[in-house]
C-alpha cells in the first residue's frame, strides 16, 4: 500500500471513530466555520484562492491530504492561526472531485478527524467564456399542472403566486441564458384556482371581481404587468397560452335554451352577460353579448346528459384540421362578431399588456382560415415581431407538415410532437440511434425554421391515461439533443429544472447553448451503436465556440470512443457536462477520440473548446 493511500486508509478510520463515538458537550472540539459548508451540496469554483476552517478551541497541530479524483493527493499549504486552519495553494482543476480530509489536535488535547467532499464546476476550465452578443433563443415553459397544489404548494409555496416569482427571477432567467418566457392562460376562468384553460372571460387578467375572486391562480393583472416589465427589462420576451377554442360556464346566469340540429331544446351554458373584463376593455361590448350565436355546439346540456358534441340548428362546424369540437362551448370562427373580438383581444395583449407571442392551444381544432387572418391582424397592428406558436399535438411529421399547409401561414410555427415522439422511443434504449437525424419536424428543412422543439410540458407530464406520459429515461440525452441543435428553438420544461431534480445537468446544457452552441451543424457519420454524435462547427469570429455533443443509450457504463474530424486542428477539448473528466486534444487535421459513456445517468457529453493553450 501506497503512503498516500495508507494515511487516508488512517484518516478515514479515525473519521468513522469521531462519528460513532460522538459527542455530547458543547466543550467538544468542533468546527463552527468554515467556507466549505454547503459545498456537499453544490460545485466550487476552481479559481477559488483558499479554504478557510475555523475551530472551537486552539489548534495544536494538523494534517490535511486533498485528493484529486480519488487517487492522487495534491501539494498544497497549510497555515495555523490560533483556531483557524488556513489551506492555500489549491491549483483546482474543474470538473474535478476532491476530498478534503482534516485531522486536527487541540491544545487540550482533543483529536478531531472531519472530511469534504466537492465537485469543481465544468466551466472553469476556460479562463472565460466566449462573449456572444446574439445569443441562441430559448424558451421555458413556466408553468405545470400541480403548480400551487398539494404537495406542491406545500414545498414550494412561492409558486402560488406565479407572476411575483417570475418577477423576482427575471434576472437568473437571463444569466441562465433564457430568452423568452411561455406563460400560462392569464385570463379569468371557471374558478380561482383554474388554470385558465376553462376559459370565462378573456378580458379580465385578474382586476375584476367574478368567478368567484379578483385574482387568477396566479395573481392579479398589476403583478402580471410587472413581470412582464421585470422581464423586458433582463431583454427576456413574453409569450402567452392563447385558449381560443371554447368558453366554460359556471353557474346559473350561464345558462340559456338553445334548440340542437334535432330539433331537440336544451338548456346549455352558452350565455355569457356581464363579463366585466370584457365590459371595460372591448370595443364593442356595448353592441352583442356572448350567447348560443357565438358557438357550434356542446357535448351536454345543463344537466350532462350526453357526451357526443351536438350542433346547434342552423349551425356548421368549422374546418378546422382535426375536428372542431374539444370541449366546453365551441367557439364559432364563421361568426363575424367572435373573429373581430378575438382579434382586438390579440391585438390588445400585444400593444397594451406587452406581451411578444402567442402559444394557440389545440390550434388543430381552431378554424385554419381563422388562424391564419389571426396571425396577419395582429401581426400588422404592432411594430413588434409577434411570434405564434401552434399547439398542433399531432406526432407523426407528415400530418404536422399537413397541418401547417392547410393554415398556409409562415409566421407560424409549431411545437414539434413528432420529435418529442422520438424522446419516447428513446427512453427505451431501443432506438437506432442513426433515425434522430431525421426525426422531427426540425430535421426537415423546408420547416426547420418553424419549429419548436420540446422534451416535456405541462400536458406530457401528467400520469393520465389521456395524456402522454413523462420522459423519464435518458431524459438530458434528449434535451442534449435540442439545446445544442442548429435548428429548432428549444424549450426548458420549468417542473424539470425545478422540481425533478435534472437543475444541474440543465443549467450546463443551458451554459452551453448560451456561449459555445453556434455555426453550422452536423451529423457524425455512423451514428449507431446506441451512440449518437453531432457537431456545431462555431463562429468564425469566436473561435472558441462550436461544439461536438454526444448522447448514448446504453446501460453498460463503460466509456466509448470516437474519432471525430472538428473544424479545429491542435485544439484541446473538454466535457462541459463533467461527465468525463479527461481532456481531449485534437490533431493537425482537427481529428480527436471523443467520449461518453454508455448509461441512462450521464451517457451525455458536450465537448466545448478550452480557453487554456494545448
Amino acid at each position: 500500500m501506497s503512503e498516500i493511500k495508507r494515511k487516508v486508509s488512517i484518516l478515514m478510520a479515525l473519521l468513522l471513530l469521531f462519528v460513532l463515538i460522538g459527542c455530547e458537550s458543547k466543550d467538544d472540539f468542533a468546527v463552527i466555520d468554515s467556507n466549505l459548508a454547503d459545498y456537499q451540496k453544490t460545485e466550487v469554483k476552481s479559481t477559488i484562492q483558499q479554504f478557510n476552517i475555523s475551530f472551537n478551541q486552539k489548534i495544536a497541530e494538523a494534517e490535511v491530504n486533498l485528493i484529486e479524483n480519488e487517487n492522487y493527493n495534491k501539494d498544497i499549504e497549510t497555515d495555523i492561526s490560533d483556531n483557524k486552519i488556513i489551506i492555500k495553494n489549491l491549483n483546482l482543476e474543474a470538473m474535478t472531485d476532491y476530498q478534503l480530509i482534516i485531522a486536527v489536535k487541540s491544545i487540550n488535547g482533543q483529536e478531531l478527524t472531519t472530511k469534504y467532499q466537492f465537485q469543481t464546476k465544468a466551466g472553469n476550465i476556460a479562463v472565460e467564456h466566449p462573449k456572444i452578443t446574439d445569443k441562441n433563443e430559448t424558451l421555458l415553459q413556466a408553468f405545470y399542472w400541480e403548480m400551487g397544489e398539494g404537495d406542491y404548494e406545500e414545498k414550494y409555496p412561492s409558486e402560488k403566486d406565479l407572476w411575483k416569482l417570475l418577477s423576482k427571477r427575471a434576472n437568473d432567467f437571463s444569466e441562465l441564458g433564457i430568452t423568452s418566457i411561455w406563460i400560462p392562460p392569464a385570463n379569468k376562468a371557471k374558478s380561482s384556482q383554474n388554470f385558465g384553460y376553462a376559459v370565462y372571460d378573456l378580458w379580465d387578467l385578474g382586476e375584476f371581481e367574478q368567478a368567484g375572486s379578483v385574482r387568477t391562480k396566479y395573481g392579479t393583472k398589476q403583478e402580471l404587468e410587472l413581470a412582464i416589465s421585470n422581464l423586458h427589462s433582463q431583454n427576456i420576451k413574453i409569450y402567452y397560452d392563447a385558449v381560443l377554442n371554447h368558453r366554460i360556464g359556471i353557474r346559473d346566469q350561464n345558462i340559456e335554451s338553445v334548440t340542437l340540429e334535432s330539433g331537440k331544446e336544451i338548456k346549455a351554458y352558452t350565455y355569457f352577460p356581464d363579463l366585466k373584463g370584457r365590459e371595460y376593455y372591448y370595443s364593442k361590448a356595448d353592441q352583442w353579448e356572448w350567447n348560443w350565436k357565438q358557438f357550434d355546439g356542446v357535448n351536454s346540456d345543463d344537466r350532462g346528459t350526453f357526451a357526443v358534441p351536438n350542433i346547434f340548428n342552423g349551425k356548421t362546424w368549422d374546418d378546422s384540421y382535426d375536428q372542431d369540437y374539444l370541449l366546453g362551448a365551441d367557439v364559432d370562427y364563421q361568426n363575424s362578431q367572435v373573429k373581430d373580438e378575438i382579434n382586438e383581444w390579440g391585438s390588445w395583449l400585444v400593444n397594451d399588456l406587452g406581451v411578444d407571442g402567442f402559444i394557440i392551444d389545440t390550434v388543430e381544432h381552431i378554424d385554419s382560415a381563422f388562424v391564419n387572418q389571426w396571425i396577419d391582424k395582429i401581426q400588422a397592428s404592432s411594430d413588434k415581431d409577434v411570434f405564434f406558436i401552434g399547439e398542433a399535438g399531432i406526432k407523426n411529421k407528415m400530418g404536422l407538415s399537413f397541418y401547417l399547409s392547410s393554415v398556409n401561414n409562415e409566421n407560424l410555427a409549431v411545437l414539434d410532437f413528432p420529435l418529442r415522439n422520438r424522446f419516447k422511443n428513446l427512453s427505451t434504449a431501443m432506438m437506432d440511434m442513426s433515425f434522430l437525424k431525421t426525426a422531427g419536424l426540425v430535421n426537415n428543412p423546408k420547416y426547420s425554421d418553424r419549429v419548436v422543439t420540446f422534451v416535456d410540458g405541462y400536458d406530457s407530464s401528467k400520469y393520465l391515461s389521456e395524456y402522454n406520459t413523462p420522459v423519464t429515461r435518458y431524459k438530458m440525452q434528449a434535451y442534449t439533443y435540442i439545446l445544442t441543435r442548429e435548428e429548432g428553438k428549444p424549450v426548458v420544461y420549468w417542473k424539470d429544472y425545478y422540481q425533478n431534480g435534472y437543475q444541474q445537468e440543465l443549467k450546463r446544457l443551458l451554459e452551453i447553448r448560451k456561449y459555445y452552441a453556434y455555426g453550422p451543424g452536423r451529423e457524425v457519420e455512423d451514428n449507431r451503436n446506441k451512440v449518437y454524435s453531432y457537431i456545431r462547427e462555431g463562429l468564425k469570429d469566436k473561435p472558441k465556440t462550436g461544439l461536438v455533443a454526444m448522447i448514448s443509450v446504453g446501460a453498460s457504463g463503460e466509456v466509448v470512443s470516437k474519432k471525430i474530424k472538428t473544424n479545429k486542428d491542435n485544439t484541446v477539448f473538454y466535457d462541459y457536462t463533467g461527465n468525463i473528466t479527461e481532456k481531449v486534444t485534437t490533431d493537425n487535421q482537427g481529428y480527436g477520440e471523443f467520449k461518453v459513456r454508455k448509461s441512462q445517468n450521464n451517457g451525455w457529453s458536450v465537448w466545448v473548446p478550452s480557453n487554456k493553450e494545448k
